[in-house]
């Protein structure tokens, strides 16, 4: 892998819908997009990957608490491994927290 090019985001994906990587697309190497790949391929599925910008203080916006709160997701941060993204799947919080998986 390359930085900014891995499969992280796959990896997630295909955790939180319980499938084998291998049968999950490694949605950044899309032409189209992460989002738009990401999306196209859970609506066969009937499901929505939802973007949602955190806070400065890296919690949820107002609003946003009661609809995530137990829910898995896409947390994305700053990688380990060099001056790119990463993610990795998470947990909200009832205090709004992350809890990492």
């Amino acid at each position: 892998f390359t930085a900014g090019a891995g499969n992280a985001l796959q990896a997630a994906v295909a955790s939180i819908v319980r499938m084998p990587l291998e049968e999950v697309p490694n949605f950044i190497e899309d032409p189209a997009g992460y989002e738009q790949a990401c999306n196209i391929w859970l609506a066969k599925r009937e499901q929505l990957l939802r973007k949602i910008l955190l806070e400065d203080d890296g919690r949820l916006p107002d609003g946003e608490m009661e609809q995530c709160v137990g829910k898995l997701c896409i947390l994305r941060g700053i990688s380990p491994r060099g001056d790119h993204g990463h993610v990795v799947v998470a947990r909200v919080t009832t205090d709004g927290e992350f809890e990492l998986l």
